[in-house]
């Protein structure tokens, strides 16, 4: 496991949510690399100072339980059908009201068909806007872990302009380097969009993390347009450029050209 791939595994760790084979290789990795191992126990002490403080006192516990409390009914609702959410909040127990009802809406149905707006869908659109506000304020928190929990919310919600907005100012400003990586993996499901595209380029180009010009060379190169290719040819320009990065950004180019050349006919 080399540091790239143990990042991102660090806050799951601590979550709970790495499988025994994952652990046992993150252990392994943090024990021969002291960058990685800094790296995890500033994020153990984060995760357990908030643990040690009373809810209180400590205004983005209010902020973190209000974003799983509305994520957690906005997806079981959209797990739901629209007909068995419309039943579930306005459908009568007793037997004689269900039948009233039920004429009732056979009525309804003929006189006007679907017209009128569901008050469900308008729920589901209040609990979707209050996981967006509360997911975005997460992103811009001054703890790390509470930015690191936004960008996991933002894998789970559409990508409007202003979540792509808040991930790339993460890519570029973040003081703490698995925030910055964490932000790079989850733009990578939207590389087809050139405002991705553009900002991981403007990111390469400021960054001095190794790391992290690794990891923005490969979101680069699998976006595979010619804007996001000539981002990584200009990194190879820098004469600060790390030795092993300049090495690996070559062979990746090299690789983007072997792919395009045409094969050998023998002709």
């Amino acid at each position: 496991m080399n540091c790239e791939e143990a990042t991102p595994l660090l806050m799951d760790r601590l979550q709970g949510n790495v499988v025994p084979a994952e652990d046992e290789r993150l252990a392994e990795h943090l024990e021969s690399c002291a960058a990685c191992r800094a790296e995890a126990a500033a994020l153990a002490e984060t995760w357990a100072s908030l643990g040690d403080i009373d809810d209180d006192d400590v205004p983005h516990e209010r902020l973190r339980a209000r974003f799983h409390a509305a994520l957690a009914a906005y997806e079981a609702s959209e797990r739901k059908s629209w007909p068995q959410r419309l039943v579930e909040r306005w459908w009568p127990q007793q037997p004689a009201l269900q039948m009233g009802l039920a004429a009732a809406l056979a009525l309804v149905g003929v006189l006007i068909g679907q017209q009128l707006p569901s008050p469900v869908d308008a729920e589901v659109a209040a609990l979707r806007d209050e996981v967006r506000t509360v997911g975005l304020a997460l992103l811009d928190h001054q703890s790390a872990s509470e930015r690191l929990l936004g960008v996991q919310w933002s894998r789970r919600t559409p990508q409007t302009p202003e979540v792509v907005d808040a991930l790339l100012e993460r890519v570029r400003y973040d003081s703490n380097l698995s925030v910055r990586l964490a932000a790079v993996e989850a733009l990578r499901a939207d590389l087809d969009r050139a405002d991705v595209v553009d900002g991981l380029a403007m990111a390469l180009a400021q960054q001095e993390s190794p790391l992290l010009q690794v990891a923005l060379t490969d979101a680069l190169l699998a976006a595979g347009d010619a804007a996001a290719i000539e981002a990584v040819q200009a990194t190879l320009e820098r004469e600060d450029l790390d030795p092993a990065v300049r090495e690996y950004l070559q062979m990746a180019l090299d690789g983007i050209a072997g792919d395009a050349s045409p094969p050998n006919t023998g002709v």
